[in-house]
Protein backbone atom coordinates (compact mmCIF):
# COMPACT_ATOMS: atom_id res chain seq x y z
CA UNK A 1 0.00 0.00 0.00
CA UNK A 2 3.21 2.00 1.02
CA UNK A 3 4.55 2.08 -2.69
CA UNK A 4 1.65 2.84 -4.08
CA UNK A 5 1.68 6.60 -3.73
CA UNK A 6 5.14 6.39 -4.65
CA UNK A 7 4.38 5.14 -7.93
CA UNK A 8 1.49 7.05 -8.53
CA UNK A 9 3.88 10.31 -7.67
CA UNK A 10 6.79 8.96 -9.90
CA UNK A 11 4.41 8.14 -12.97
CA UNK A 12 2.99 11.80 -12.79
CA UNK A 13 7.02 13.49 -12.75
CA UNK A 14 7.23 11.39 -15.98
CA UNK A 15 4.31 12.60 -17.87
CA UNK A 16 4.76 15.91 -16.69
CA UNK A 17 8.62 15.49 -18.04
CA UNK A 18 7.50 14.13 -21.39
CA UNK A 19 4.95 17.25 -21.66
CA UNK A 20 7.73 19.58 -21.16
CA UNK A 21 10.26 17.72 -23.86
CA UNK A 22 7.26 17.84 -25.69
CA UNK A 23 6.82 21.73 -25.57
CA UNK A 24 10.38 22.23 -25.81
CA UNK A 25 10.92 20.25 -29.22
CA UNK A 26 7.36 22.28 -30.67
CA UNK A 27 8.89 25.95 -29.48
CA UNK A 28 12.54 24.89 -30.75
CA UNK A 29 10.56 23.87 -33.93
CA UNK A 30 8.48 27.87 -34.09
CA UNK A 31 11.93 29.19 -32.96
CA UNK A 32 13.93 27.45 -36.34
CA UNK A 33 10.69 28.15 -38.21
CA UNK A 34 10.64 31.82 -37.64
CA UNK A 35 14.20 32.63 -38.20
CA UNK A 36 13.85 30.68 -41.39
CA UNK A 37 11.08 32.81 -42.25
CA UNK A 38 12.82 36.12 -41.48
CA UNK A 39 16.12 34.69 -43.17
CA UNK A 40 14.24 33.79 -46.40
CA UNK A 41 12.86 37.45 -46.18
CA UNK A 42 16.31 39.16 -45.31
CA UNK A 43 17.75 37.09 -48.31
CA UNK A 44 14.67 37.63 -50.50
CA UNK A 45 15.44 41.55 -49.87
CA UNK A 46 18.91 41.45 -49.93
CA UNK A 47 18.58 39.90 -53.67
CA UNK A 48 16.02 42.44 -54.77
CA UNK A 49 18.61 45.34 -54.03
CA UNK A 50 21.24 43.64 -55.39
CA UNK A 51 18.99 43.32 -58.59
CA UNK A 52 17.45 47.12 -58.69
CA UNK A 53 21.15 48.04 -58.08
CA UNK A 54 22.78 46.46 -61.03
CA UNK A 55 19.92 47.35 -63.35
CA UNK A 56 20.14 51.11 -62.40
CA UNK A 57 23.61 51.56 -62.67
CA UNK A 58 23.44 49.76 -66.38
CA UNK A 59 20.85 52.47 -66.53
CA UNK A 60 23.29 55.58 -65.38
CA UNK A 61 25.95 53.69 -67.66
CA UNK A 62 23.60 54.05 -70.35
CA UNK A 63 22.50 57.69 -69.83
CA UNK A 64 26.28 58.57 -69.53
CA UNK A 65 27.11 56.90 -73.00
CA UNK A 66 24.13 58.93 -74.02
CA UNK A 67 25.26 62.55 -72.31
CA UNK A 68 28.60 61.62 -74.11
CA UNK A 69 27.30 62.04 -77.27
CA UNK A 70 25.60 65.20 -76.35
CA UNK A 71 28.58 66.78 -74.76
CA UNK A 72 30.75 65.76 -77.88
CA UNK A 73 28.25 67.37 -80.29
CA UNK A 74 27.89 70.68 -77.92
CA UNK A 75 32.07 70.72 -77.97
CA UNK A 76 32.54 70.61 -81.32
CA UNK A 77 29.62 73.27 -82.30
CA UNK A 78 31.03 75.58 -79.64
CA UNK A 79 34.58 74.70 -81.29
CA UNK A 80 33.53 75.40 -84.54
CA UNK A 81 31.98 79.06 -83.29
CA UNK A 82 35.36 80.04 -81.98
CA UNK A 83 36.93 78.78 -85.06
CA UNK A 84 34.75 80.32 -88.04
CA UNK A 85 35.24 83.93 -86.68
CA UNK A 86 39.04 83.43 -86.25
CA UNK A 87 39.47 81.81 -89.57
CA UNK A 88 37.52 85.17 -91.16
CA UNK A 89 39.50 87.46 -89.28
CA UNK A 90 42.76 85.43 -90.69
CA UNK A 91 40.96 86.17 -94.68
CA UNK A 92 40.26 89.55 -93.53
CA UNK A 93 43.79 90.26 -92.37
CA UNK A 94 44.87 88.40 -95.26
CA UNK A 95 43.07 91.13 -97.52
CA UNK A 96 44.24 93.75 -95.89
CA UNK A 97 47.71 92.90 -95.96
CA UNK A 98 47.13 92.62 -100.66
CA UNK A 99 45.16 96.18 -99.99
CA UNK A 100 48.47 97.08 -98.59
CA UNK A 101 50.77 95.88 -101.06
CA UNK A 102 48.49 97.47 -103.74
CA UNK A 103 49.11 100.90 -102.13
CA UNK A 104 52.26 100.24 -102.08
CA UNK A 105 52.71 99.77 -105.44
CA UNK A 106 50.61 103.19 -106.29
CA UNK A 107 52.65 104.75 -103.69
CA UNK A 108 55.70 103.62 -105.72
CA UNK A 109 54.13 104.79 -108.84
CA UNK A 110 53.93 108.22 -107.19
CA UNK A 111 57.38 108.57 -106.39
CA UNK A 112 58.59 107.42 -110.11
CA UNK A 113 55.94 110.40 -110.98
CA UNK A 114 57.93 112.68 -109.00
CA UNK A 115 60.87 111.78 -110.13
CA UNK A 116 59.89 111.97 -113.50
CA UNK A 117 58.93 115.27 -112.50
CA UNK A 118 62.19 116.65 -110.71
CA UNK A 119 64.15 115.02 -114.08
CA UNK A 120 61.96 116.92 -116.21
CA UNK A 121 62.83 120.17 -114.50
CA UNK A 122 66.34 119.61 -114.41
CA UNK A 123 66.00 118.43 -118.55
CA UNK A 124 64.04 122.39 -119.13
CA UNK A 125 66.19 124.09 -116.93
CA UNK A 126 69.89 122.39 -118.98
CA UNK A 127 67.91 123.48 -122.36
CA UNK A 128 67.35 127.20 -120.78
CA UNK A 129 70.97 127.30 -120.29
CA UNK A 130 71.83 125.92 -123.57
CA UNK A 131 69.42 128.90 -125.05
CA UNK A 132 71.48 131.00 -123.09
CA UNK A 133 74.74 129.79 -124.11
CA UNK A 134 73.63 129.83 -127.38
CA UNK A 135 72.69 133.44 -127.67
CA UNK A 136 76.04 134.15 -126.38
CA UNK A 137 78.20 132.34 -128.99
CA UNK A 138 77.83 135.68 -131.16
CA UNK A 139 78.80 137.98 -128.55
CA UNK A 140 82.44 136.54 -128.32
CA UNK A 141 85.56 138.18 -129.73
CA UNK A 142 87.92 135.12 -129.81
CA UNK A 143 87.89 131.72 -131.02
CA UNK A 144 89.12 130.34 -127.95
CA UNK A 145 86.06 131.42 -126.18
CA UNK A 146 84.11 130.46 -128.91
CA UNK A 147 85.52 127.23 -128.28
CA UNK A 148 85.05 126.86 -124.90
CA UNK A 149 81.56 128.05 -124.51
CA UNK A 150 80.88 125.51 -127.38
CA UNK A 151 82.42 122.55 -125.21
CA UNK A 152 79.97 123.77 -122.63
CA UNK A 153 77.00 123.35 -124.66
CA UNK A 154 78.03 120.47 -125.75
CA UNK A 155 78.52 118.92 -122.11
CA UNK A 156 75.18 120.34 -121.03
CA UNK A 157 73.62 118.24 -124.60
CA UNK A 158 75.10 115.15 -123.06
CA UNK A 159 73.68 115.70 -119.59
CA UNK A 160 70.53 116.16 -121.73
CA UNK A 161 70.33 112.94 -123.35
CA UNK A 162 71.35 111.15 -120.00
CA UNK A 163 68.02 112.33 -118.58
CA UNK A 164 66.24 111.88 -121.73
CA UNK A 165 66.89 108.37 -121.03
CA UNK A 166 66.07 108.51 -117.66
CA UNK A 167 62.54 109.80 -118.16
CA UNK A 168 62.04 107.27 -120.63
CA UNK A 169 63.12 104.35 -118.35
CA UNK A 170 60.81 106.26 -115.26
CA UNK A 171 58.15 106.24 -117.94
CA UNK A 172 58.62 102.70 -118.69
CA UNK A 173 58.65 101.84 -114.99
CA UNK A 174 55.43 103.58 -114.30
CA UNK A 175 53.75 101.60 -117.40
CA UNK A 176 54.99 98.89 -116.08
CA UNK A 177 53.76 99.41 -112.47
CA UNK A 178 50.29 101.08 -113.73
CA UNK A 179 49.79 97.28 -115.34
CA UNK A 180 50.20 95.40 -112.18
CA UNK A 181 48.00 97.81 -110.18
CA UNK A 182 45.61 97.27 -112.61
CA UNK A 183 45.56 93.47 -112.43
CA UNK A 184 46.00 93.81 -108.99
CA UNK A 185 42.87 95.57 -108.88
CA UNK A 186 41.17 93.39 -110.48
CA UNK A 187 42.35 90.73 -108.42
CA UNK A 188 41.03 92.25 -104.95
CA UNK A 189 37.61 93.14 -106.39
CA UNK A 190 37.41 89.31 -107.13
CA UNK A 191 38.84 88.59 -103.43
CA UNK A 192 36.83 91.41 -101.46
CA UNK A 193 33.71 89.48 -103.59
CA UNK A 194 35.00 86.30 -101.92
CA UNK A 195 35.67 87.60 -98.42
CA UNK A 196 31.35 88.81 -98.43
CA UNK A 197 30.54 86.08 -99.60
CA UNK A 198 32.41 84.16 -96.86
CA UNK A 199 31.54 86.60 -93.90
CA UNK A 200 27.52 85.83 -95.03
CA UNK A 201 27.87 82.04 -94.74
CA UNK A 202 29.90 82.88 -91.71
CA UNK A 203 26.79 84.81 -90.08
CA UNK A 204 24.63 82.28 -91.29
CA UNK A 205 26.49 79.15 -90.20
CA UNK A 206 26.99 80.50 -86.78
CA UNK A 207 23.27 81.55 -86.33
CA UNK A 208 22.29 77.49 -87.58
CA UNK A 209 25.27 75.67 -85.02
CA UNK A 210 23.80 78.77 -82.44
CA UNK A 211 20.63 77.34 -82.89
CA UNK A 212 21.60 74.00 -82.68
CA UNK A 213 23.25 74.09 -79.38
CA UNK A 214 20.90 75.86 -78.12
CA UNK A 215 18.78 72.88 -78.48
CA UNK A 216 21.44 70.10 -77.98
CA UNK A 217 21.99 71.80 -74.22
CA UNK A 218 17.79 71.64 -73.35
CA UNK A 219 18.36 67.73 -74.09
CA UNK A 220 21.27 67.75 -72.06
CA UNK A 221 19.46 69.53 -69.28
CA UNK A 222 16.62 67.13 -69.64
CA UNK A 223 19.29 64.18 -69.78
CA UNK A 224 20.92 64.82 -66.49
CA UNK A 225 17.80 64.80 -64.37
CA UNK A 226 17.38 61.22 -65.14
CA UNK A 227 21.28 60.69 -63.96
CA UNK A 228 22.40 60.04 -60.20
CA UNK A 229 24.31 63.29 -58.93
CA UNK A 230 27.32 61.64 -57.62
CA UNK A 231 27.39 59.93 -61.41
CA UNK A 232 26.77 63.00 -63.07
CA UNK A 233 29.65 65.00 -60.58
CA UNK A 234 32.18 62.19 -61.46
CA UNK A 235 31.19 62.50 -65.36
CA UNK A 236 31.81 66.02 -65.13
CA UNK A 237 35.01 66.05 -63.54
CA UNK A 238 36.24 63.84 -66.07
CA UNK A 239 35.25 65.56 -68.71
CA UNK A 240 36.91 68.84 -67.34
CA UNK A 241 40.03 67.29 -66.86
CA UNK A 242 40.12 64.62 -70.14
CA UNK A 243 39.11 67.23 -72.91
CA UNK A 244 35.49 66.83 -73.09
CA UNK A 245 35.99 62.75 -73.28
CA UNK A 246 34.94 61.03 -70.41
CA UNK A 247 33.17 57.85 -71.08
CA UNK A 248 34.87 55.50 -73.78
CA UNK A 249 33.92 51.98 -74.99
CA UNK A 250 35.93 48.68 -74.44
CA UNK A 251 36.61 46.96 -78.16
CA UNK A 252 38.78 43.94 -78.19
CA UNK A 253 39.82 44.47 -74.43
CA UNK A 254 41.43 47.95 -74.89
CA UNK A 255 40.05 51.06 -73.75
CA UNK A 256 39.73 53.31 -76.62
CA UNK A 257 40.34 56.46 -74.65
CA UNK A 258 43.89 55.54 -74.13
CA UNK A 259 43.95 52.23 -76.64
CA UNK A 260 45.84 50.79 -73.47
CA UNK A 261 44.84 47.18 -73.57
CA UNK A 262 42.84 45.98 -70.53
CA UNK A 263 43.27 43.50 -67.32
CA UNK A 264 41.06 40.47 -67.37
CA UNK A 265 40.07 41.18 -64.26
CA UNK A 266 38.70 44.99 -65.34
CA UNK A 267 36.51 43.55 -67.76
CA UNK A 268 34.63 41.12 -65.37
CA UNK A 269 33.86 44.17 -63.18
CA UNK A 270 32.55 45.57 -65.60
CA UNK A 271 30.23 43.34 -67.02
CA UNK A 272 29.36 42.70 -62.95
CA UNK A 273 27.88 45.92 -62.86
CA UNK A 274 28.50 46.63 -59.75
CA UNK A 275 30.27 50.32 -60.00
CA UNK A 276 31.66 52.34 -62.29
CA UNK A 277 34.82 51.18 -63.46
CA UNK A 278 37.83 53.72 -64.72
CA UNK A 279 40.48 53.35 -66.48
CA UNK A 280 43.51 53.04 -64.44
CA UNK A 281 45.46 54.16 -67.47
CA UNK A 282 43.41 57.55 -68.58
CA UNK A 283 40.54 58.00 -65.88
CA UNK A 284 38.03 57.82 -68.34
CA UNK A 285 34.53 55.77 -67.62
CA UNK A 286 34.35 52.57 -69.33
CA UNK A 287 31.45 50.33 -71.02
CA UNK A 288 30.87 47.30 -72.92
CA UNK A 289 29.23 48.00 -76.20
CA UNK A 290 25.99 46.17 -76.58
Amino acid sequence: MAAGPRQAEGDRRGKSLKLEQSFGRVAQSVRALRSHRKGHRFESCRVHHLKYFMENLEEQVKLLVELQALDTQILKHERDLVEMPENLNRLDELFKSKMTNLKALEDGVKALQVKRKDRENDLESKEGSIKKLQSQLYQLKTNKEYTTMQGEISRIKADNSLIEEDILKIFDQVDAENVKIVKEKEFLKGEEVKLSEEKRKVDEETKRIGAEVDVLKAQRNALTEKIDKKVLAKYDRIMKSKDGLAVVPVTGESCQGCFRLLPSQVIHEIRMKKDLVICENCARILYLEE
